[in-house]
């Protein structure tokens, strides 16, 4: 599997918490706007009255400490990742505890992200809910992991290959590598749907109760926490294919990609 696939990969099913939370504002990302934007953003979509518009601006400032919190997360997992990227080599047992404590560090902000989702959609009207759940839904069709899964084999280790100057083994391995792997990432994505469609039914209720909502992250972010190991020895598997100049030279291209804002 290509490094920026691998990390994409990774970073969707490790963090569909943070995902959910962005349920929140219906659009864009919370950590680059301010809470006026946001609130003129959902005012202007769904119409909010004053009322409205002023429990959004609250509970999106309540909601910001727990976001940057997994943003920093994030930003970790990314540098370790890197780090060992570059190494000589690399331990599978040491890659899927440095997951593990991820997962664990998430794990336990769902509770209050729940609890802001919950206050987010019992201020809206049965109407407001729809057009919202119409709003995620069409993003997601268009969401990059969408593209991502959309391009064969065949295209990905091509990309690779011009990148890094694979040679015809290394083609062969990677070629190998993804195909092993792509059943556990198209499982990862159904999981991911599933929780859309789940988090949809509960919006689509009467009332939102946070523990409900909270219970629901709870069983499916624990189901991601079983394909770590999978997911720690797809790593190491790639960082053993590639020589030691190809890997710092393709995480000096991903550096440069999350710097530029396109992988955010």
């Amino acid at each position: 599997m290509s490094a920026s696939k691998t990390f994409k990969t990774l970073r969707q099913s490790l963090l569909i918490a943070i995902t959910s939370a962005t349920f929140l504002v219906g659009c864009g990302q919370p950590d680059s706007k301010s809470t006026s934007e946001i609130v003129s953003e959902t005012s202007s979509t769904l119409d909010l009255n004053d009322a409205q518009a002023r429990e959004m601006a609250r509970v999106v400032d309540t909601a910001r400490p727990e976001l940057e919190v997994l943003k920093k997360i994030r930003g970790q997992l990314r540098e370790e990742m890197l780090a060992q990227m570059q190494q000589d080599s690399v331990n599978v047992e040491e890659i899927n505890a440095l997951l593990e404590a991820t997962w664990a560090s998430v794990h336990t902000k769902l509770p209050v992200l729940a609890q802001k989702i919950t206050d987010f959609y019992t201020m809206l009207t049965p109407e407001q809910r729809s057009k919202v759940k119409e709003r995620i839904s069409k993003g997601w069709k268009s969401n990059h992991l969408e593209r991502l899964e959309s391009a064969n084999t065949s295209r990905i280790v091509f990309g690779m290959s011009f990148a890094l100057d694979l040679d015809d083994i290394q083609e062969r391995e990677i070629t190998n590598l993804i195909n092993t792997l792509r059943s556990t990432s198209v499982e990862i994505k159904e999981r991911h749907r599933e929780l859309r469609e789940e988090m949809y039914d509960l919006m689509l209720q009467d009332s939102v109760d946070a523990e409900d909502v909270a219970a629901l992250l709870d069983v499916r972010w624990s189901e991601v926490q079983s394909k770590l190991p999978l997911l720690a020895q797809g790593f190491a598997d790639f960082h053993k294919i590639l020589t030691q100049e190809q890997r710092v030279k393709i995480a000096q291209k991903l550096v440069k990609k999350w710097d530029s804002g396109k992988d955010s």
